[in-house]
């Protein structure tokens, strides 16, 4: 391994390493409770290797959020929201997904780039965008 990929890996080793100990500080720290450990882990799912799939779900209802925290200005509300999720060939896995600002309208169907448990992404898509594989499991 030369010099430069050594350089490279222990940037990477120290990257994740900081991440994974911001995470335990949020989990641990009383007044850092609630969505920030969801936000905290969406952080920690992009930085991880692995692939990132396509996945649909149905919106979710707008009561159904598990955790809402204030926005980083303080002027607004985040909502958590955990949801069943399908790739185009039915497999499935709960996904925590963050509605910034707003709560989740519960209608119509969403189209997510999910890393780890986390949908990194998403936008709302129409049910016939959605593919039978995805809808089928769901």
């Amino acid at each position: 391994m030369s010099s430069s990929e050594r350089r490279t890996h222990r940037s990477v080793v120290l990257l994740l390493a900081l991440a994974a100990a911001a995470v335990a500080l949020i989990l641990l720290l009383p007044n850092c409770s609630g969505g920030w450990g969801a936000a905290a882990q969406s952080v920690l799912d992009r930085l991880m290797p692995g692939p990132e799939t396509t996945m649909w779900a149905p919106v979710p209802q707008p009561d159904s959020y598990s955790d809402s925290y204030s926005d980083a200005t303080g002027a607004g509300t985040n909502y958590v929201y955990k949801i069943d999720a399908a790739t185009e060939g039915g497999d499935c896995r709960e996904l925590t997904i963050i509605s910034f600002g707003n709560k989740a309208t519960g209608e119509g169907y969403l189209e997510i780039d999910a890393k780890g448990s986390s949908g990194v992404h998403y936008r709302a898509v129409e049910e016939a965008e959605v593919p039978e594989g995805a809808k089928d499991a769901l």
